[in-house]
């Protein structure tokens, strides 16, 4: 039979109407042979939780970078290699904290320096106070005799002199009118002279005035002149006094500013030598020494071995900062393994489980395990990558003491919650909610009918149905929970779970 073009473009024409009649439509199978369903079995079931970890040390030494700020690293020893106590293992750039260093010890001879000058003058400030306080006690003491001299000398001589002066002039003027009265006598009888009597009347009369003025000094000694010398000296002595309190209250206000100086100083010259006790630790901690005999293992890789991708390796010209974990020494105390769960798997764990482990390095064989550790909060490296998936980390015991296992060994872990023989379950996605119950849609001869179910734990592939659909029932895989919600008025569904 001849092919020509026009039979070919006819039959490209009709299969290109089929395609598209395909896809529109559908194939022309009927409905119940195209909604996949399970039939619910019975048999054994075992709840389990699966996930992937890594081996590491149950103990370890980490070193850290104890320098500040960003250090380049210089030197660097090699993973893997076996080292002894005291081998150097990574060296820093030091050379700007020896720079430092040396500033310092000038900056610390300095502030000692100041501090001996502020104590030195602190002892000279108390000289002079000293000596300014020994003058004004000298003077409030000479002020204090001269006050007891005027009252126990000075007054009662003075008194005493003008006594006699006034008991003198007194006899005086007695002889003076004796000679007086006699003279009186010898001019009536004519034996003396009108100008010898006179003479004898002004010589009383002298002595009286005499008499007068001693009587007129005693006087204003007694009530004039001892008050205003004792006032004067009271004075003297109160002046001295209050100089004598003034100076010591300066004394203590200079001492006292001396004194905070010497703190000023001592503070300062401590904090100069507390920090050059800081940049020496610093210059001493730019070589990190081993602690103990080990194998070495990089902090670095052993982070991009948990999928921390933006970690960058250890090695020489890459930079630290100060408490980053640099190298691990793995200690002889066993080892564990490391395992992330998802939060929605909390719920099956239990501390003391049982588990089983399988390492990538020995495929043959099955190590047996025991949940010993369950994370508290969520694991923070994982929140970073994935905000809204919640890992949390566990960890587990288990005996390796017949094989040699390294830190970071990659593992499968299996932890198991139960086991059943006998049950009833069916696939996770079987079960929907319905009137916010689980529920499955069972096959009622031509028609799918909701049935509510009472079910157990999962093992995130099959879950366990403790009832509500009997061995045998056909379900749908796939119910439609957009449907089950609109129709949740109109159907009510026929109820097994006890």
């Amino acid at each position: 039979m001849k092919i020509t073009k026009k039979k070919i473009f006819w039959f490209l024409l009709v299969l290109s109407l089929s395609a598209v009649s395909f896809f529109i439509f559908g194939p022309s199978e009927s409905e119940d042979e195209i909604i996949p369903t399970y039939t619910v079995e019975k048999g054994p079931l075992t709840i389990n939780i699966t996930s992937s970890g890594s081996v590491q040390s149950r103990d370890k030494i980490v070193l850290k970078s104890e320098l500040e700020g960003n250090n380049t690293i210089i030197w660097v020893v090699e993973e893997g290699v076996t080292v002894k106590k005291g081998d150097l293992l990574v060296e820093f750039d030091a050379s700007d904290l020896i720079d430092k260093r040396n500033e310092q010890e000038t900056t610390v001879a300095t502030k000692e320096g100041n501090l001996i000058i502020a104590e030195e003058k602190l002892e000279v400030t108390k000289g002079d106070c000293d000596a300014s306080l020994l003058e004004r006690e000298v003077q409030q003491t000479l002020a204090k005799m001269d006050l007891e001299k005027y009252n126990k000398g000075d007054y009662p001589q003075q008194v005493r002199e003008y006594e006699a002066n006034i008991a003198l002039a007194g006899e005086e003027v007695q002889r003076a009118a004796e000679k007086l009265e006699w003279s009186k006598r010898l001019a009536k009888e004519g034996f003396l002279t009108r100008t010898e009597l006179q003479a004898d009347e002004l010589a009383l009369r002298r002595k009286q005035i005499d008499l007068e003025m001693a009587e007129t000094k005693m006087n204003v000694l007694t009530n004039y002149t001892v008050f205003q010398q004792r006032a004067t000296h009271e004075s003297a002595v109160r002046t001295a006094t209050r100089a004598v309190i003034r100076a010591k209250w300066q004394n203590k206000s200079i001492v006292r500013q001396v004194e905070t100086e010497i703190i000023q100083r001592l503070r300062e010259r401590d904090r100069a030598t507390n920090r050059l006790a800081e940049l020496n630790f610093q210059v001493s901690k730019s070589k990190i020494y081993a602690p103990t005999n080990g194998v070495i293992l990089y902090a670095s890789t052993v982070a991009i071995s948990r999928r921390r991708w933006w970690v960058r390796p250890l090695a020489v010209g890459e930079t630290a900062v100060q408490r980053q974990e640099l190298i691990y020494i793995p200690l002889d105390t066993g080892m564990i393994v490391e395992m992330m769960v998802p939060e929605a798997s909390l719920n099956k764990l239990q501390v003391g489980m049982f588990a089983n482990i399988k390492v990538d390095a020995f495929p043959d064989r099955r190590f047996k395990g025991k949940l010993s550790k369950i994370g508290i909060l969520p694991d923070g490296q994982s929140a970073q990558l994935n905000p809204d998936l919640k890992m949390y980390k566990c960890e587990l015991e288990c005996d390796f003491s017949d094989v040699t296992i390294r830190p970071g060994m990659s593992c499968d872990v299996e932890l198991v919650k139960e086991t059943y023989e006998n049950v009833l379950y069916c696939p996770m996605q079987c079960v929907t909610r319905y009137e916010n119950k689980p529920a499955v849609y069972v096959k009622n001869g031509s028609q799918w009918e909701p049935r509510f179910v009472e079910v157990g734990l999962d093992n995130n592939r099959m879950i366990h149905i403790l009832s509500g659909v009997t061995a045998g029932d056909v379900i749908m895989m796939a119910p439609p929970v957009a449907e089950s919600t609109n129709k949740e008025s109109e159907n009510k569904p026929e109820s097994k779970a006890k």
